[in-house]
């Protein structure tokens, strides 16, 4: 069982990385969709606001809770992600609150230990079960996208892959805030298996959106896909399991792939089909597994 404090500074430093990463899913899957498909873009818009609406909340409940070192991170937001997230609306008209982003830059560290208040405990409990509520709902929506998509009943800009990719990290917060309700300390644990699948995910996704002529991001992303497949294999078999050393090294390795990616879409650098508030957000996810890791 974890303690109440515990409780509370696990579940606000969760919700700060997966509110916006599933608010972020969803405004990929609205700039992907197109005309025909208007319904399903402004339900994943709808999803967008609400995710803010939390997002905003878990913000305010957060300062003087979270110790500096996990704030500063990089699991929150980059130093690319204000100026992507007004590209993004640039390109496609999505109306992206970038006060948000501002404000963490704002949030209080920790100072001291913290003593929960019964009043505390409750509004992270009604924000835990508002969420749960908000992310079922979500996983629904993408399970339905993901089978029409894949049986050819839509058509979206949005790989297949992607999609099923962007569902089970829904249900990962599903399985950490449920967790979190049972007040279990396994919620922050089996986190490598999932994290080193994801790294293979992204590197395959990003070889298949630069454009052809970008032999040399081509090249390197596909060289990430075939590591994180391996890793992700020798994780199957405990005597091939590989150090954590290999993996933090490894990880740190993507994530400076994504960070150079990030600047240099952003710099017109390179070309791609990829948003770089897209790049940011895999630059954040590999932030958040070497956290977890350090």
């Amino acid at each position: 069982m974890i303690t109440t404090e515990m409780y509370v500074q696990w579940s606000l430093q969760y919700h700060l990385f997966w509110l916006r990463i599933l608010k972020e899913h969803a405004i990929f899957i609205e700039a992907t969709m197109p005309p025909p498909g208007k319904s399903l873009a402004l339900a994943a818009d709808a999803y967008k606001q609400n995710y803010d609406l939390f997002l905003i909340t878990a913000i305010g409940l957060a300062n003087g809770v979270i110790p500096n070192e996990v704030l500063q991170s990089g699991q929150y937001y980059t130093q690319f992600t204000e100026v992507a997230e007004q590209i993004a609306q640039q390109y496609t008209g999505i109306n992206i609150n970038t006060e948000i982003t501002i404000s963490e830059y704002d949030i209080e560290p920790l100072s001291a230990p913290f003593n929960v208040t019964s009043n505390m405990e409750q509004e992270i409990s009604l924000l835990n079960q508002n969420i749960l509520s908000l992310t079922g709902s979500f996983v629904q929506f993408q399970s339905q996208l993901l089978n029409n998509r894949s049986s050819c009943g839509i058509f979206t800009l949005m790989y297949t892959g992607d999609i099923l990719h962007i569902l089970l990290e829904a249900k990962r917060y599903q399985m950490i805030l449920s967790a979190l309700e049972d007040k279990d300390e396994e919620a922050i644990e089996n986190y490598k298996t999932f994290w080193t699948h994801n790294m293979a995910d992204h590197a395959k996704v990003m070889r298949g959106q630069f454009d052809p002529t970008e032999t040399a991001y081509f090249n390197r992303a596909n060289m990430f896909s075939n590591l994180f497949d391996t890793l992700y294999g020798e994780e199957m078999d405990p005597a091939t399991y590989p150090s954590d050393a290999t993996l933090l090294k490894s990880t740190s390795d993507i994530r400076d792939f994504k960070a150079d990616t990030t600047e240099a879409i952003i710099q017109c650098d390179v070309q791609s089909i990829m948003l770089p508030l897209y790049t940011d957000h895999l630059l954040r996810e590999a932030n958040h597994f070497i956290f977890l890791m350090q």
